[in-house]
């Protein structure tokens, strides 16, 4: 098993919040050598119980249940919708509003399973709040000429799969990076002016996953009623990409 780079963000008799890396699943399964859940099993020598989802490509905080009660009592606050979610997403195009709520239906896409859509298959009720964060605006001359890029604040209020990817797209501002609903990737050229590139060299992306972070939650402790606003600080490479956009954009 490789060694995974995840942090332990809180932990003690009831609950574990992890900051999970990129690219690594949260459970097994579709083929994976290993994940998160194995990683947590081997360090601990514990089965953490997920109380939500990230999507592999995700980074940010995730939760886990320790014990059965306090898998039913998170579990209740996600249903419930009293655990507040907050992400960090770059996307593509800038908004004119400082923010807003979107309220499409998610379904699943009957020509491709990987897929959700708007009133897709067996939609269901789903919203999205966003708030602007920061706006980049792309003035490279020696890329591929993009659209300007802006970081946002994303409040999902019901959980359905990829909901935030699907719902930044149906509005027009798909995450920066995503080869299933957004852009393939996000260049500097297209946003430092006079960009060059040395002969018989390729650019390399600024970032090159999903540019979409779970920053926060915000919930009840299970056994102590405590309210706990848990962050996860974002990675490296999102963090070099915003320092590079806010140096050049």
């Amino acid at each position: 098993m490789k060694k995974s780079v995840y942090s332990i963000l809180y932990r003690d008799a009831a609950i574990l919040a992890v900051n999970k890396p990129p690219e690594l699943a949260v459970l097994p399964g579709r083929g994976r050598s290993c994940c998160l859940l194995d990683f947590l099993k081997a360090d601990l020598a514990l089965t953490p119980l997920p109380v939500h989802r990230l999507d592999a490509g995700t980074s940010g905080i995730i939760l886990f249940a320790l014990t059965p009660e306090a898998y039913k009592h998170i579990s209740t606050q996600f249903h419930s919708r009293r655990v507040v979610k907050e992400y960090l997403a770059l996307v593509r195009g800038v908004p004119l509003q400082e923010s807003g709520s979107i309220n499409f239906p998610i379904g699943s896409d009957p020509k491709n399973k990987n897929r959700m859509v708007i009133r897709g298959q067996d939609a269901k009720k789903s919203r999205t709040n966003w708030i602007v964060e920061h706006r980049f605006n792309a003035r490279g001359g020696g890329g591929s000429g993009g659209a300007a890029v802006t970081l946002l604040k994303v409040l999902p209020i019901t959980e359905r799969r990829h909901q935030i990817r699907v719902h930044l797209k149906a509005i027009g501002y798909p995450l920066a990076v995503d080869p299933l609903y957004g852009g393939e990737t996000l260049l500097l050229s297209e946003f430092k002016r006079h960009y060059k590139l040395a002969k018989y060299t390729q650019e390399r992306p600024l970032i090159a996953r999903l540019t979409l972070h779970a920053h926060q939650l915000t919930f009840q402790h299970p056994t102590t009623s405590e309210q706990l606003v848990l962050t996860a600080p974002l990675p490296k490479d999102f963090r070099g990409t915003l320092a590079a956009l806010t140096k050049w954009a």
